[in-house]
């Protein structure tokens, strides 16, 4: 069973580089699907409007800062609000030329950094073990070199990564000089494939705050796969919804 996961990851990871050179081929150059092919993460050129920043406030406002991170579930309302200007600026149609067609999105929460510190578990350098996905950050910050960056290692996703256990996917060792440090600003919409290698040791105590969205694909190489028993048990235990629910 083990063998039949990592073939087919190694043929969903061969399907993306083909796919990606007959997309460079057929379509138009564009700097940042062009970037985020390349290295594995970018900057989205347009932001999200400021009305919708504002309308999030209220997960941010805390008394209280005094935690490493804390999540918070976004209501359904601000969920559509989010994913409908999402739509209008492109983003949900680049995803889908990314990742296929048949898009499911979960995770759909507030990330908020506190001003603790913290050396372990998903604070060290690591992939995400489940394939091909991506992740959205909408930042909800001012910009500071002052706050914990989204750190990645570039080009990392293309590689072909084997684990036999959670161990395997962390990189405590990893330098922090191969990260590139990506820091936003209000607004900003940063796409990042984490397949590579992202994440570093959180040293910093300013706080900060992002929206967190998850897309992953259904397909026959995919850990997610409407077709067979297991991959529909898969999309049920993380309570992934397809994307057109929130476009309604």
């Amino acid at each position: 069973m083990k063998n039949l996961y990592f073939n087919k990851i190694i043929i969903s990871q061969i399907y993306f580089q083909i796919r990606h050179f007959f997309q460079n081929i057929l379509k138009k150059k564009d700097h940042f699907h062009d970037k985020i092919y390349s290295d594995g993460y970018s900057f989205f050129g347009k932001k999200i409007s400021n009305t919708t920043i504002s309308r999030l406030e209220k997960y941010t406002n805390l008394d209280s800062f005094d935690f490493v991170n804390k999540r918070f579930e976004l209501e359904a309302s601000d969920l559509k609000i989010i994913y409908k200007e999402l739509d209008d600026l492109g983003v949900i149609k680049f995803i889908k030329t990314y990742l296929g067609e048949k898009l499911y999105c979960y995770d759909n929460s507030i990330l908020i950094l506190g001003s603790k510190k913290s050396f372990e578990g998903s604070w060290q350098p690591h992939h995400d073990s489940k394939g091909r996905r991506l992740k959205i950050y909408i930042w909800l910050s001012p910009k500071s070199n002052e706050t914990h960056p989204l750190y990645y290692i570039k080009k990392s996703h293309k590689k072909i990564l084997f684990w036999d256990n959670y161990k395997d996917t962390r990189f405590p060792k990893d330098s922090e000089d191969r990260f590139s440090k990506i820091y936003g600003d209000i607004g900003d919409i940063i796409l990042f494939d984490t397949h590579g290698i992202h994440s570093y040791f959180k040293n910093t105590t300013k706080t900060r705050s992002v929206v967190e969205l998850t897309f992953e694909s259904s397909g026959l190489f995919n850990r997610f796969n409407d077709n067979i028993h297991s991959g529909q048990k898969e999309i049920e235990r993380i309570k992934a919804e397809k994307i057109e629910n929130f476009l309604k």
